[in-house]
Formats: structure tokens, sequence, C-alpha cells
């Protein structure tokens, strides 16, 4: 287990403990000491297998330092001598290369090489450096040589008697001291004794002396020798190691290293400088001079080489398992604060989870204990009260981006530019629940649409659009090997579910009435968006409840928006996924910290002091701006705002500089503050830019205070102020703020308010409902809006709006889920169906406005709305008429209608057509009125299939009434004549009944033949069609008197119903007069007494019969059968023939013998001639067709006359 050497330092203040970063010495019963044995045993067999390059690999932080401490602590010995070496101070350096090289391969090379070289000289001076002059005296590496002070004593002492020595043996005449030497001159044996010990003293210097100049100039190396003329340079390798090879192998030389430990070498990124030393300990261990095996040890991570290339280099290779992981290192970094003290539940194990994750070091996790003990210990002095999860994600965040930490102080950095944009966020969080409130709009409409269907109504839909696809004829489809109907799969969910994922559906279907099976393919995708099947089956599960409890959450957090932290912003609304925050560059940690909160807007808080009258550095600046009157973004954040405030003075309140947000609620908070009144000073002035008020009223915390303020300063100015603003948005949220905040309204802001009730509908969340409320009761709307149901139902409730069509149907359709009302079907039903008493009352009081928006050209208003209507008081007739007619639907009797309006009901044809409400209406009125007439000739279809009941008191007036005059039209007339079982036994009126309406109850069967009709028909036009009705009963009474006038004899005797027999006996009963004036009815008479043989009529109509332009056939059988009966008048036979006249007058005259047309009733006529003897005979010509009549002789005629 890696851990860390942890020396106990006692703090006199603190009397705690603190933990250093440097390695920890491992305990024999750590898993990492099995490690250290490992490189022991390798070290121990080094020299006997060759093992010259061992490799410790682990991950950085797994504790490599701290097995290779232990294994120098625990086997040292007199064979085996440590020289450890670490780079890690070339760490910075390495950094700055890394910034500077570029991406050309030529410099990389060079930075490279740059690099190498510079490990190696840390290399080399940690060699040389490390041993003092002493153990290295031949190193022409110079260094500082210190002396100390006996050093200096000695060396003054050893000068001073140098000169003395020399002064005693040469005594130099230049030198010379008499007196002295007067005084030293000690005799013979004494001055010897000096002398000699003199010149001994002066060898001594002089071997001193060449013995340091030998020793400095004879490691010396030619580099240049100049010449003359010009200089030759001896040029070499750029490797540090390779121009002091000497100078190594010389260090082994005189020292006892064995085994050289060289850390972090690792960091840099290259294995250049791995061959390099590779190559120097080869050199070492070979070199002659050294004499001794050199183990190299490597502590580095195990990605430093690819692939294979680290097993041909090393000789022997051994891991460190690291102890501490992203899943582990939250126990280790719990176990870290609680030695510290700290409390485990300080921090919650999500968070620290959240921050343990990315430490992998227990190096920096011992810092970032060390330092979060520090801040916590200096900040929250004086009981302030900081998150410590906040200020542990800080000194963790500190750490690992110590750059970025301190650009905190300036404003600067990647995460405070992701904090300052908060603003930017919160307009995009806006933004997304707008959208989400228009797609929730789109799902409401699409549920109202939807929901007069039912799930397998849906599902109908769907399979029919599947059937107008595929096959018009289909009949049922394969599912599960059975053939369904379409109604079987739309009630059973499991099918309908499992046609759904079909590709291939197999089908039967109906063709010249013969059943066939087919396949098809079908893409369900494209049936579902032409029926839109799954949105609507989906909204139909979810209900009105649903979308209002959806609606009110998406109110709240539109509410809420401005005032949510960070984080959640970058969470839930996603603001994380936005470009805007992507492009900041974040770090997964920093991304991390600020998505959970764990850094937020608060971080100034966990980063620096709170002394009394402090401001910092941004405070500094923003309070110079404002003293030089250059304005700043008015939501700039204040650091210490109660410190910032004490350096306000009032001339710096003369500018629009001073507008800032975090200021004006600082001021705002404590309404006495004279800071305050000159602050709002600023912003009430006419004609002002009312941007700061906008931004205040979105961003700041003290709106009611400020805008009650600003409208009590001059409602007709403060709203002037607003509306003239030029930006829309502004404006909109100004007004928003006006009405949520004023006391009272004039007369302006309410006209522009009845205006605008989308405005207050669109802003109920905004201005708040209870506030909405208030405006409402004030207010008369003109133009209502579908935008907040809730408000709506408070707008019908205190009676807020102009009666419209409009805004009929909005609240209709909108406040009570009606989706089919429009302004074309709005009726008074619509309203009595909300059940809303409030809407209705309001609705009856003024039902005469409200009538007027009542387009209803469907007319369907139900029976209780059209007797309401109907009986209304406060309406005029004429609105009634004109609104009421056409009514589909009609009320079933008089009985709840006021007696005054029955004209009404009948005109506007509201009432159910049945002959009791006739009867009922006509013993009312006591005759037909103009309007019962139309009634009943509008409504003669559905009367004509009723019968009139024969118990009804009023029947036969009404029969009477109607039948008996001529007011019906002739059709209706006729139509409902079979509604009455009645007759006409006797009826004085018949005879003023025109000629039309007489035929149609003759045909009906209403008048019956008898005496008492017969007298009244004798009176009409239509006796003729009397009696042709009733034939039998004619003849039967056919002496009975008949006023038979020519017309009426013609009908009678032109008709097919009387025999010719008949009709002879008819003709009787006729007055001479009427026969001869009809000649139309000559051939009839004619044809009457031929098929009688009766003659018996007067003479007068006989004649006027052969005089007329009947067929001649008819006139020659007629005269025949007149001759007969006077058979023995020759002059009234001469007479009948004459008035035939042509041929016959001719008959007449003996002396001719005429000739008459061969012809049966021409020979009839001749037969009887010839038998009374009036002609003697006749005879048929041979060459021609015709008779030739031969008369007796004269004398034979005169006899006879």
């Amino acid at each position: 287990m890696t851990k860390r050497l942890r020396l106990y330092i006692l703090d006199k203040e603190m009397n705690q403990e603190i933990d250093t970063l440097l390695p920890l010495k491992l305990n024999i019963d750590d898993a990492s000491y099995t490690t250290v044995k490992d490189l022991d045993n390798a070290l121990k067999c080094a020299d006997s297998k060759n093992i010259r390059n061992i490799a410790l690999t682990g991950p950085f932080g797994s504790g490599k330092s701290s097995v290779l401490m232990t294994l120098m602590e625990d086997f040292k010995d007199e064979h085996r001598v440590y020289l450890p070496i670490s780079l890690a101070t070339l760490q910075t350096n390495k950094e700055e290369d890394n910034n500077e090289h570029s991406n050309n391969e030529k410099e990389e090379n060079q930075h490279v090489e740059n690099l190498n070289r510079k490990i190696e000289y840390s290399i080399l001076q940690q060699l040389i450096y490390r041993e003092e002059t002493k153990t290295v005296p031949n190193s022409r590496f110079r260094r500082i040589v210190h002396f100390s002070s006996k050093e200096l004593r000695n060396y003054a002492i050893g000068a001073v008697i140098t000169i003395i020595a020399f002064l005693i043996v040469f005594e130099p005449s230049c030198a010379k001291v008499e007196t002295l030497y007067n005084l030293f001159n000690l005799g013979y044996i004494w001055n010897t004794i000096f002398d000699v010990l003199g010149a001994c003293w002066l060898l001594y210097a002089i071997y001193v002396v060449f013995r340091y100049i030998l020793k400095s100039y004879s490691n010396s190396k030619l580099n240049k020798l100049n010449l003359k003329d010009g200089e030759i340079e001896v040029v070499e390798d750029n490797s540090i190691f390779n121009k002091h090879l000497d100078e190594i192998l010389y260090f082994f030389q005189v020292t006892d290293y064995n085994v050289v430990i060289i850390e972090d070498l690792d960091r840099f990124g290259t294995s250049d400088i791995f061959l390099k030393l590779r190559e120097l300990n080869q050199l070492i261990n070979e070199s002659k001079i050294v004499n001794r095996h050199i183990t190299f040890v490597y502590a580095i991570k195990d990605d430093v080489f690819r692939d294979e290339e680290r097993t041909k280099f090393f000789d022997y290779i051994t891991t460190v398992i690291p102890v501490i992981n992203p899943s582990n290192s939250k126990d280790k970094l719990k176990c870290a604060l609680k030695a510290k003290g700290f409390n485990e539940n300080d921090i919650a194990d999500d968070d620290l989870s959240e921050m343990a994750f990315f430490i992998q070091d227990m190096r920096i996790l011992t810092n970032i204990v060390n330092e979060y003990k520090q801040y916590r210990d200096k900040l929250c002095r004086n009981n302030q009260q900081l998150n410590s999860t906040k200020m542990l994600a800080m000194i963790v965040y500190k750490n690992y981006y110590p750059q970025d930490f301190a650009k905190l102080h300036r404003r600067e950095g990647k995460v405070y530019k992701c904090i300052s944009m908060k603003r930017a966020f919160v307009s995009n969080a806006t933004q997304n629940i707008i959208e989400q409130e228009r797609e929730l709009k789109e799902e409401e409409d699409l549920y109202l649409s939807t929901k007069h269907l039912s799930i397998v109504e849906l599902r109908l839909l769907f399979l029919y659009d599947i059937r107008k696809s595929v096959n018009e004829n289909m009949r049922t489809i394969l599912i599960d090997d059975c053939y369904c109907s379409f109604d079987t799969i739309a009630n059973d969910d499991v099918k309908f579910q499992y046609l759904l994922t079909c590709d291939n559906i197999t089908y039967q279907y109906y063709q010249y009435n013969s059943l066939y099976t087919n396949h098809s393919s079908i893409n369900m995708a494209i049936i579902d968006k032409n029926v839109n099947y799954s949105r609507r089956a989906n909204v139909l599960k979810k209900g009105t409840n649903d979308f209002l409890h959806r609606k009110k959450m998406l109110r709240e957090q539109k509410l809420s928006v401005k005032s949510l932290r960070l984080s959640d912003l970058l969470s839930h609304y996603g603001c994380g996924q936005l470009n805007l925050y992507k492009d900041i560059d974040l770090s997964p940690m920093q991304d991390v910290f600020l998505r959970r909160g764990l850094i937020d807007e608060e971080y100034y808080d966990y980063i620096s002091y709170f002394y009394e009258g402090m401001v910092s550095l941004a405070d500094r600046e923003l309070l110079l701006s404002i003293k030089r009157q250059i304005s700043q973004p008015f939501d700039s954040h204040i650091d210490k705002i109660s410190n910032f405030v004490k350096e306000l003075k009032p001339y710096m309140f003369e500018s629009d500089a001073i507008l800032n947000i975090e200021l004006l609620d600082y001021f705002a908070a404590d309404k006495q503050n004279d800071w305050f009144e000159l602050f709002m000073k600023r912003l009430e002035r006419d004609g002002i830019q009312t941007s700061f008020l906008a931004q205040y009223y979105n961003y700041g915390h003290q709106q009611a205070t400020v805008f009650h303020h600003y409208i009590k300063w001059s409602t007709d100015s403060s709203w002037n102020n607003i509306i003239e603003s030029k930006n829309e948005d502004e404006k909109l949220s100004l007004i928003e703020a006006f009405f949520k905040f004023s006391d009272k309204l004039n007369g302006i802001q309410l006209y522009w308010l009845n205006n605008n009730y989308d405005f207050i509908a669109k802003h109920v969340d905004g201005i708040g409902l209870q506030r909405c409320i208030e405006l409402v009761k004030s207010c008369q709307f003109e133009k209502l809006s579908d935008e907040s149901v809730e408000l709506l139902s408070y707008v019908v409730k205190y009676d807020s709006y102009i009666l419209t069509a409009h805004n009929l149907v909005c609240i209709i359709k909108n406040l009570y889920s009606n989706n089919i009302v429009c302004e074309n079907n709005l009726n008074y039903t619509c309203v009595t169906e909300t059940g809303n008493d409030d809407f209705i009352f309001f609705i009856s009081e003024n039902i005469k406005e409200a009538l007027m928006c009542f387009k209803d050209t469907n007319k369907n208003e139900s029976i209780q709305s059209i007797l309401y209507l109907l009986n209304n008081e406060k309406l005029e007739k004429e609105d009634k008429e004109c609104y009421l007619m056409g009514q589909h639907n009609a009320i079933e009797n008089f009985a709840n209608i006021k007696e005054d309006v029955y004209d009404i009901a009948l005109k506007c044809n509201i009432l159910i057509p049945t002959w009791e409400n006739i009867s009922y209406y006509y013993t009312y009125t006591q005759k037909l009125t103009h309007e019962l007439v139309a009634y009943i000739e509008h409504n003669k279809n559905k009367l004509i299939e009723r019968v009139f009941p024969n118990d009804d008191a009023n029947v036969s007036n009404l029969f009477v009434a109607l039948f008996a005059h001529n007011t019906l039209s002739i059709e209706c007339y006729s139509d409902l004549l079979s509604s009455f079982e009645l007759v006409f036994e006797k009826c004085d009126e018949l005879k003023n009944l025109d000629k039309q309406r007489l035929i149609i109850l003759i045909n009906s069967g209403k008048i019956p033949f008898n005496e008492n009709t017969l007298s009244i028909m004798n009176e009409t036009e239509v006796l003729a069609e009397f009696i042709l009705k009733e034939p039998m009963k004619f003849m039967n009474n056919i002496d009975l008197s008949y006023n038979l006038t020519s017309e009426c004899v013609e009908k009678i005797l032109s008709s097919t119903i009387f025999s010719l027999v008949e009709k002879r006996k008819i003709i009787n009963i006729v007055p001479k007069e009427t026969i001869i004036a009809v000649s139309t009815i000559f051939e009839v008479i004619i044809d009457a007494i031929l098929a009688s043989n009766d003659v018996n009529l007067h003479e007068e109509i006989l004649f006027h019969l052969l005089a007329s332009n009947v067929k001649l056939a008819k006139k020659v059988r007629l005269a025949t059968l007149m001759i007969s009966e006077h058979n023995t008048d020759f002059e009234y036979l001469e007479r009948v023939l004459k008035t035939i006249n042509g041929k016959y007058a001719e008959i007449c005259n003996s002396s001719k013998r005429t000739t008459v047309k061969v012809s049966p009733y021409n020979k009839d006529l001749l037969e009887i001639l010839k038998r009374i003897e009036y002609i003697s005979s006749y005879k048929e010509t041979k060459d021609s067709d015709v008779y030739r009549i031969y008369h007796k002789q004269k004398n034979n005629n005169t006899s006879m006359s």
C-alpha cells in the first residue's frame, strides 16, 4: 500500500499534526513490500546474472518512491551503496518546452534533443555535486570553496611563516631591518637551526603549491588552439554524457555507489534518454577504472515504452500495484479527512465520490486534505458559515488546475467564463420552457380534437387507412393463423400491437361476390403518420388533469428559472449541451463540478478572506468606472457589496454608471437608506431609458420595493416611460412589472389592459394569479384569448368581458373543453351547456346583446334554450323571429309557451307539427290566422303522416275552416285532406269554395251524394265532377233536380263512366237549349240514340244533330232511324234528307237518278226508302262504287203525296 512519509510536527498554536507530501516508508505488512523484496533479490544477484538495468513500473502515484525509499532504508549494507537521482525539478521546464515547440518535424527533433540535454545535465549535476570536493578533488567542475574561520587562520599563519622563513633563509638586503636582526641574533647555533627550519618550511610550501598547480591543470582539455593567423577548434558531441564521460567514470571511480536509482524520468515523454542511460551504464560497468558492477534502477510508468520495447531495454522489471484508483479514492479521501478531525457527515458521500473520482494520486490527495484544512481554518473564522462540500471541491479544482484557479481572482479563466454566462443560460432555459409550453399546447389541441374518439375507434381509423392503401375490398387480416375482422383487431390490444409490428400482411377481400386471399407489404410508419395514431393514442391516455398539471409545472418553472443556480440550468434545462457552453472547452472535472454545483456563483467566498472594509480588485475596477461615469453591464457582480457601498459618494449617483442590479438590491433591502432614494431619483425621470428597469425586473430580488417606489413617483409618467420603450421585450417585461406592482390604475392603463387581454393571460405567472384576479375585476376585456384557462375562469366569474362572438366562443371552447363551437355555430345552448352559473347568469342578464352574437348557422338550439329565448321578455319580437326561425329542434306543445308568443312559435316553426298543437292554437284564436296557415303549409309533409283525432272538440270546426275556405294552398289543401275522416254532409260555405278545391273534395269523397249536397253542388261549377264521382247514385237519383249547364252536360256525356244507354237517359233530363248549345256532344248524343234506338227527342234537337258536323255515317244512321219512326210522312222524310244535305238532298228530286256511295249505312237508308216506297229501287253500278237510285214514275208520286 502506497503511503507518504508522515512527519509529525507539533504546532505550538494549533497543537495538531500535519502531513507532508514526502514518500512514506512501507511497513512489512504492506502489500507493496513484496515489491521491495523483489527488488532486493534482483540487486543481490545483479552481479552474478549481469543485471544492469532494472525497471520499477507503476502508474503515476502508485507508490514507487515509497518502495525505493524502503529499499534504501531496510536493505542497506557495506556492499550496497545507493545513489538516488530525482528529475522532478525539471517538470516546469518540460511544460515550458511543450508550450513552445511547434509541429514542425525538425523543430520537434530539436526540442527532444534539448530536453535530453537538460535531463543529462541534471543527472550529471546530481552525480558531481552530491559529493564534497575532497571526495572528487580531480573533478573539472569547479565549485565555490568555502573556508572556515579556522582554515582561514591556518592559511594566514602559513603564509606569514613562509615569508618569515624566506627572510631568514635568504636575508634579502631590501627587506633587512638591522634592529630586528640584531634583536633575533641568538648566536651561530640558533641561527643555523632557524635557517634549517626555514629552508624546510620553504621546501614544504613549494611542494604544496606545485601539487595544487598540477591538480588544477592536469585535467584541462585542449578545445581551441590559437595560431598567428587563425585558430583551430575541436568540435565535440552535443551529448552531456559523452562530453563529460570521464567525469562520470571518475565519479564512480572515487565513490562506492553501486546502485543508481533514477526517479521521475518518465515525466518527460521521451524514450531517447533511456538509450543514453543504458549506454552510460554499459560504459561504466565495462570501465577498468571503475572496476565494479553498477546497477541502474528506473522508477517509471508502464506506458513509457511501446509494445515489447521495454523488455529489450531492461534486464529485469518489477511492478507496483497502485492502492488508489477511482474505485477506492473516495474511501481514501474520507479516511484522510477523518484523520484531520473532520466529521464524516460534513460532506455527502455522493459529492465526495464525484470529487474523489478525479483523484488518482496519493500525494495530491494528501495535499488536497492539507489545503482543505488550511482554507477551512482560515476562511471560517468569526463564525462565517461556508459549505464544506464547495470548499473541498474548490481545493480539488485548485490542485489540478492551479492556473485557472488563480484566474478566478481576476475574473478570468474557463470556470469564471462559464459562471459569467449565467444570464445567457437563463435566457436559453426560458426559451426551453416556452418551447415546452408550445409543444404542450399542440398536444392539448390534439387531445381536444381526439377526445371524442375511443381508443377502439382510433384503431378502426388506422385499420381503415390500411384498407385504403392496400385494397378497398379488404375484409379480414391474418393474425396468429386466424383471419380477424377490423372490429376484432381494434378491440384486442395484443392483436393490434402485433399488427403494428408487421411489414407484410395476409388479408381476405371480396370481389365479384367471391372471397379471395392476397399478400401485401405495408409501411406501418406511413399509416401511423397519415392517421397520427401514436400521438393521438398517447394523448387519449393522459386526460385533462394531466395537461393541467403539466401546465402548472411549466408555469412554476418559468417563474423560478431566473433564480435557479448555474448547476440547475446546466443539468435540467440542457444548457450544458449548448455550443455556447461547449465552446468554453472545460475539462471533465470542471464540467462535472459546475454541473453538480460543487463550484458555482458563490466561488469568491471560497477563495478569499473577508475583511471589514476590504474591496476586491474587481469591485475596485467597478468603483473606478462609476467615478469616471463609464457605464458597465447592469449585472456586474460586486464581491463585497457592504464594503463597496462604504466607498460610494453622493456625486456618483449623478450618472447612469451607478446603475447596478446588485447595488439596487442592497439599497432596496433597507428602504430607509438614503442611497436608495438617490438611486431611485436617477430612475424616476421622464423620458429615461428603461433598459435597467427591465433587467432589474428580470434579475433583481427586490422588485416589489423598487417598482412600488417607481410607480408611486408618478403613475402616468412611469407608464409613459414604459410604453415608449423601443425594445419590445423590455417593454413587455416592464408592463408586466407595472401591473404586478401598481396599487391603482388610471383610465389610460385600464383602456390599454381592456384591449390587451392576451398580454395579461400570457404573463399571469409573472404578475401572479391573485394580482391578475384583482386586475380582472376592474376590466372589461375587448378580446379574450385561450392563453390561460385559469385566468379565464375568473374573467367569467367577474363578468369582465365585452359580449362579442369571439369572446363567447373563447370562453366556451377553452374553459369548458368544447372544441366544436365556433362563431358560426355559437348559440345559447352552448352557453347553458357550460354549466357555469356565473356565465349563464351574465348572458341571461344581457341576452339582448348576447343574441346579436349568436349566429347559429346550424340552427341547433336545444328545446330548453328555444323556450327560454321565446318567452324572454327582454327580447323584441323581431329579434326572436329572426333568430329562432329555422331551428332544427322543436317544442312539443304550447304548455310552456306564453300566450303572447304563440304566433312567434308558429311563425318560426319551433313547435312540433301535430294536429293537437294546431287544434290548441285554433281554440286560442278561433280562426285561421296567417301564422297558423303558414305553419300548416310549412309542415304539411309531417301533418299528412298523422290523422286528426276524431275525439278532438275542434275537429269539425277546424275541418270546415281548413277545407271549406280558399285559405290553404292547393297542394297543401289536397295533401292534408286525407288527415281528416270527416265529410261535408251539408256546408253552405262550399258554395264559395273555388272549383279546384271542390274537385279535390269530390275526388276525396268528402262530399257525399245526397239531396242536400246536390242542392249545394247545383250552385257550383263542379256538378259534373260531383255526378261523375258517384255515377251509380246519380243514375239512381236521376229524377232529382240538376242544374245541368252546357259545360256540365258536356263533361258528363263526354266521360266514359256512363254507358250509351245511360247517357240516353241523361239526355232526357237535359234541357233542349242546353243540348243544342253544346255541339261538341252531338256525336255522343247520336251514339246514345243509335245505341238505344230511341229517337224520342225534341225534333229540333234531332235536326240540329243531322245538321251538325258529325260523321256522315252516324247522321245517315240517325236519319234512317228517324225515317223509320215516321215512315209514312214523306214530307218529314224529305226534310230529314235535305238536312243531311249533299247527295241525300238530291234523293228528293225524282227527276234525277241520284247516286250515293256504296256503304252499309247508305244501303240501310235506301232499304227503308224502298220499303216505304219512296224510291222504286237502287242498283249498284258496275263501273263505279255507287248506288244509283230509281224513283217511281210521276203519277205514282203525285198520288202518294
